[in-house]
């Protein structure tokens, strides 16, 4: 059983005029039955997957129709199920804990069926990211206590990568053309982030001034968005470019920046942290415009990605705490 409240989060944005949310946006709030704290993370064309805690303390997971029809779900040895990703498809990826608290990649296919995803020798494992062919990339944790990438292919061939110098390697996002992007940590304990595209070529880099860089999100046009830390402990949004020019930027009352989702329109979701502490959504357009928002009845907002789809005229979604510290789901549309 988990009882610890989880928050999984982080930002992003980029230089730009701040401006407050239009009247004409309107907000959806969702929950599940049971729900205390609901965590949307994924969203495509107007389908939501996520997961979310009871009140009983325990994790499972959701998705969420464009209609708003809300099914519920674990895998048969859960003790805790965590959603990661989901494709255009309706095919969601994540992971479960099991009575050990060892994590355990699986899948689950549109029709309900949920399919372990088990590297060799594996000990724990992680999927994070699916693409619209089937493709799943993840991590995972070896009998010898290594960390290591992974990519599978629709059929369950499993593939691992690992990167020079590393003690541990995480990832998190793919677009559809196989590139993934995600950090990794070096033997002095550093933290770097990478892409590596479908061919296997692994690039690193940091933003100037990092000192710990964590990208979150890869679109297709292969623009990597995430936030680093500076040495003063503040932490900044920033996009790389495929070229790999990288240009850092901060919400408007910003002491610290997060983001967290990145749509094919170079639109990136997240949060910012302002001088009283309180956390606020922001949306931030290609051209550099930073729209800040806060749901009704919010005291604390949290967004997590866009939809690439036009079909919700690329709505966003995230979670808000209200005055009881619960936390709702929420759609934001245009």
């Amino acid at each position: 059983m988990l009882k610890t409240r989880i928050i999984c989060c982080a930002a992003l944005a980029t230089l730009g005029l701040g401006l407050p949310a239009s009247a004409k946006t309107t907000y959806t709030t969702f929950d599940p039955p049971q729900s205390m704290y609901t965590y949307p993370i994924s969203i495509q064309a107007g389908a939501i997957a996520g997961y979310f805690q009871d009140n009983d303390g325990y994790i499972h997971g959701f998705v969420r129709a464009a209609g708003g029809t809300i099914t519920t779900f674990d895998p048969p040895a859960s003790n805790g199920t965590y959603i990661t990703g989901m494709n255009g498809d309706g095919t969601i990826v994540g992971y479960y804990d099991d009575s050990n608290y060892l994590g355990h990649a699986f899948l689950r296919a549109p029709d309900g069926t949920m399919t372990d995803i088990v590297p060799n020798n594996t000990v724990a494992s992680y999927a994070y990211s699916i693409d619209q062919k089937g493709d799943i990339a993840g991590y995972y944790k070896d009998n010898t206590a290594h960390w290591h990438g992974f990519v599978r292919k629709p059929g369950g061939k499993i593939k691992a990568f690992d990167i020079a110098g590393a003690s541990f390697i995480l990832l998190y996002g793919m677009n559809k053309g196989g590139d993934i992007t995600g950090f990794y940590r070096d033997n002095a304990d550093v933290t770097h982030g990478y892409v590596r595209t479908a061919d296997g070529t692994i690039t690193t880099f940091d933003p100037s001034g990092s000192t710990f860089t964590s990208p979150y999100a890869i679109n297709d046009d292969g623009t990597a968005a995430g936030y680093y830390m500076d040495n003063a402990g503040a932490a900044h949004g920033f996009a790389r470019a495929a070229d790999g020019t990288i240009t850092s930027f901060d919400a408007p009352g910003a002491i610290s920046t997060y983001a967290q989702g990145l749509n094919n329109a170079s639109e990136i979701a997240g949060y910012y942290i302002d001088s009283d502490y309180a956390a606020h959504g922001f949306v931030r357009s290609r051209a550099g415009k930073i729209t800040t928002f806060d749901p009704p009845n919010s005291t604390g907002t949290w967004a997590q990605t866009v939809d690439s789809s036009a079909v919700d005229h690329h709505a966003a979604i995230g979670f808000y705490d209200d005055s009881s510290n619960r936390a709702h789901g929420y759609v934001r549309s245009k």
